[in-house]
């Protein structure tokens, strides 16, 4: 095994740890939240822009203004909620299936975040190095990640190479 492969099992296993400290019901909701104040904000932030103080120069920064208050709001409610809802799960006694699912959550999330970078080294000469050739995890997360380049706008997906 090479540094490569102990940077995959540390990264896999700092987002198992923290997704069994905080359960799946927290880890999906957490995820949920932004998506939600992401939508929120898009959708709101014009109606904040007109309360927002004359102190605020430009149009662009008090609409900057709005979404980040309109965003940041809404992610702290939905935390809030995210909490309350795992507490909930608890008390009912099912916190143990929320820790165990929130350890399959993790190691999801662990891949994926892996394959990112993975993809990110792609586009260098990070892959030509003797610690990744050698490594017991490249080749498949390199598999991973060029059967999912079609996703990506073929002029960027072409600057990916492993080789």
């Amino acid at each position: 095994m090479t540094g490569f492969d102990y940077a995959v099992l540390a990264i896999v296993g700092v987002s198992v740890l923290l997704s069994i400290m905080r359960g799946f019901v927290r880890e999906v909701l957490a995820l949920i939240s932004w998506v939600v104040a992401f939508i929120v904000a898009r959708l709101y932030a014009l109606e904040l822009v007109p309360l927002l103080p004359e102190a605020i120069p430009n149009e662009e920064l008090k609409m900057l203004a709005a979404f980040l208050i309109v965003f940041l709001t809404t992610l702290l409610l939905c935390s809030l909620l995210a909490i309350a809802l795992s507490h909930i799960f608890k008390k009912v006694g099912l916190g143990w299936i929320d820790r165990g699912l929130g350890a399959v959550f993790g190691v999801l999330r662990g891949v994926l975040v892996v394959c990112i970078l993975v993809l990110l080294a792609g586009f260098t000469g990070l892959p030509r190095d003797p610690m990744w050739r050698n490594a017991m995890f490249a080749a498949p997360l390199e598999a991973v990640v060029l059967a999912q380049l079609s996703w990506l706008p073929a002029d960027i997906a072409k600057h990916v190479k492993y080789d």
